[in-house]
């Protein structure tokens, strides 16, 4: 029963969640957001949360809510700004010990950029291979087994949570925003129909998983979440540290596009609560005659462009394209590698899928993938 959690509040808006949410963490009520999820395929309503606590809490969170009701027309509450101008990160995750870590990263990353956190936990749905039956007995049968995973999943939840408070120091958990969400499904769907919602900033997802990390996302989750979002992915490798530095090292991979300009732009987006340096990098395999033409155009441009930022393109001459990032990342100290999505690109159709698929495996810097 300590860990049981309640249903108090039917949310219709994310600023409301927030909103009831903050005014109940205020009084020490910790607040979880889920789907109720009995019924076999259902998918989740985006117009629709429940707003959860722990049963012990639920006496006190239901006079405060009565209070909250008197003091404010929470009607109003999406008027708020002070929930419009945070940057949203979304974390999806399966509760594994390594995800620890990675919520460590996002928690440290969300400070500096003023920003909230939505953690998100995806749970199996268990009927979604089985055959439907329009029998009395199997229907009564489906719903006991959907409440059962979902009761194990909110278990799940609680006593992450309690964790990962006990992982992360006071000062820094409680300097950030941070939002449960517990919705059942197939991960990858259920990720990209979030952040239709959502519309997060950047989806921060591990790059890598533990093989003793049992039911944690494989790298074929984080791919197909990186080609169908048309949000920004950050790829963190588990054990990656946010360092507390006064500018950080970044390589951004160019194949000399002609949207690297674009591309550049949204990096900066992305990154501007940093004080930064940006190794606009070309891989050059080949040494091929052209490349030193098109670096020194492409600095050409970035001066005339970008003379505030600290931005210079460079030729890194290596084998192997993946040896050549690994190389170039520890010889700069890159604390970011950033990489387009170019979907319409031959190179891109040729490479782009492998080569990223390859690099979150490999490579042991965080990975921003985002779309152009």
């Amino acid at each position: 029963m300590e860990n049981q959690l309640v249903t108090i509040l039917r949310v219709k808006t994310p600023r409301l969640g927030s909103f009831v949410k903050d005014k109940l963490e205020e009084h020490g009520i910790e607040v979880f957001f889920t789907n109720e999820g009995l019924t076999q395929g259902e998918q989740y309503s985006p117009d629709e949360v429940l707003l959860k606590v722990k049963a012990r809490q639920s006496e006190k969170a239901v006079a405060r809510l009565l209070q909250l009701h008197g003091e404010y027309n929470l009607e109003k509450v999406s008027d708020d700004n002070s929930f419009t101008d945070l940057r949203r990160i979304l974390v999806p995750v399966k509760l594994s010990k390594d995800c620890i870590d990675i919520c460590k990263y996002a928690i440290s990353l969300a400070k500096k950029q003023n920003a909230e956190i939505k953690l998100l936990y995806v749970y199996p749905d268990p009927t979604f291979n089985e055959p439907e039956r329009h029998t009395a007995s199997w229907e009564k049968y489906v719903r006991m087994e959907l409440k059962e995973a979902h009761q194990k999943a909110q278990l799940k939840l609680v006593d992450f949570s309690k964790e990962l408070k006990e992982q992360v120091p006071a000062e820094l958990f409680n300097s950030v925003k941070l939002h449960y969400r517990m919705l059942k499904g197939s991960p990858v769907n259920v990720i990209t129909a979030a952040c239709k919602r959502y519309e997060p900033h950047v989806i921060l997802m591990g790059a890598k998983t533990s093989k003793k990390a049992e039911g944690e996302f494989r790298g074929k989750t984080l791919i197909k979440v990186i080609e169908q979002s048309q949000h920004p992915v950050l790829a963190v490798p588990y054990s990656a540290v946010l360092k507390d530095k006064e500018t950080i090292n970044v390589m951004y991979a160019t194949d000399f596009y002609d949207s690297d300009h674009s591309s550049l732009n949204k990096l900066l987006k992305i990154l501007e609560p940093f004080n930064k340096k940006i190794h606009c990098v070309h891989i050059d395999l080949k040494e091929n005659p052209k490349h030193p033409e098109k670096v020194a155009e492409l600095n050409k441009m970035l001066i005339r462009e970008y003379s505030q930022h600290k931005i210079k393109c460079e030729l890194f001459k290596s084998d192997n394209i993946v040896h050549g990032f690994e190389s170039f990342a520890e010889g700069y100290d890159i604390d970011i590698i950033s990489l387009s999505k170019m979907k319409h690109s031959a190179w891109y159709k040729l490479f782009h899928q492998d080569l990223v698929r390859t690099l979150v495996k490999t490579v042991h810097v965080p990975i921003l993938i985002f779309p152009v």
